[in-house]
């Protein structure tokens, strides 16, 4: 009797992120400490050892150094390409009011190389490094000064989501509650910048701004964050004024959060997000659109990544991966 083959991919795996880091070779990874690996374009992929059992939601490379952030403060490190996996201390450690000592959960980590590291995560927490993750400092990032005290009491201690930087000095984070932190030294003080959401779009209350999951960044001027009811913050000017992208969603309505975008420097974008949303924009200043990936999606989509304008990935519940490589004119199935 032949044996059957042992699968790698199952409808109970939930992912959230991918990293693709050329046109065939990508890791996924996810809940219950799930870190999977293809070399060949999806064709097959191989189970790695991350040695936890928490979930892992955040995933990035520099050369063939790696790194992920997970639940309950979690870093992981890789110094060979992703074969073997270690844990790093990230001191995501918080006291609570009562004394208490909890750790955070970790959502995302980027770094602008192989030594200079930040990660997010709940509590306004963040962690840093400059020397590759030997060491890691914790730090509470705190409201601007000059908020209301009915606003900084409200708004106390938000949930970060992502984060980008773009050298080892100027980086931003967003999160809850629409929050848009900007740091010019590394991340030793931040300035909120999301004021300007407030110009003309209804929002009153900067407590009411939508929350923001995912970024992405194509310079030190531009860049854009997804959110909420498919919200799409974008800035020209390196954040010294945000505003809403337009979208033409139809009769239907966007109810569901968008979390995470990839855009090119022609202006096209694709975002996804919860209830199988998958969103795509064909150029600069064009509004965004629902977009058919030529089959139905029955649950979220959390992250999405290309290593270039043709060769793309997203992933999310059910163990779902999908894969293109004509831009996103077709989108197969990865069976795992």
């Amino acid at each position: 009797m032949v044996p059957l083959v042992e699968r790698t991919i199952y409808v109970t795996d939930r992912f959230y992120d991918v990293v693709a880091l050329s046109k065939d070779r990508a890791f996924a990874i996810g809940y219950g400490g799930k870190l999977i690996e293809t070399s060949d374009g999806g064709m097959n992929w191989t189970v790695l050892q991350s040695g936890v059992d928490q979930a892992l939601y955040s995933i990035y490379f520099s050369g063939e150094k790696g790194w992920i952030a997970g639940q309950d403060g979690l870093i992981l490190h890789s110094g060979d390409g992703g074969k073997t996996w270690a844990k790093q201390v990230s001191n995501a450690e918080f006291t609570e009011l009562d004394g208490s000592k909890k750790t955070a959960y970790l959502f995302a980590i980027t770094g602008v190389d192989d030594q200079h590291l930040w990660a997010v995560g709940d509590r306004s927490t963040l962690v840093s490094s400059r020397d590759g993750g030997a060491t890691w400092e914790y730090q509470k990032v705190k409201v601007a000064e000059e908020a209301g005290v009915a606003e900084e009491l409200a708004a106390a201690d938000p949930i970060f989501y992502d984060l980008r930087f773009v050298d080892q000095n100027r980086g931003w984070i967003v999160g809850e509650f629409g929050k848009i932190f900007y740091t010019a030294d590394g991340g030793k003080s931040w300035v909120e910048q999301n004021k300007s959401l407030l110009e003309g779009t209804g929002y009153f209350d900067p407590l009411d701004l939508p929350s923001l999951f995912g970024m992405f960044m194509h310079d030190d001027q531009q860049l854009a964050a997804v959110g909420l009811e498919g919200h799409v913050a974008r800035t020209t000017n390196g954040g010294a004024r945000w505003a809403y992208d337009a979208t033409d969603v139809g009769e239907i309505k966007m109810q569901d959060p968008l979390f995470d975008l990839e855009e090119f420097p022609d202006g096209s974008a694709w975002a996804v997000g919860a209830a199988g949303e998958t969103f795509r924009r064909e150029g600069a200043g064009v509004p965004w659109k629902r977009a058919s990936i030529g089959q139905d999606v029955l649950t979220w989509m959390r992250a999405i990544d290309f290593s270039d304008q043709q060769n793309g990935w997203m992933v999310g519940g059910f163990g779902l991966i999908f894969r293109t490589t004509d831009g996103g004119k077709t989108w197969l199935p990865s069976q795992g």
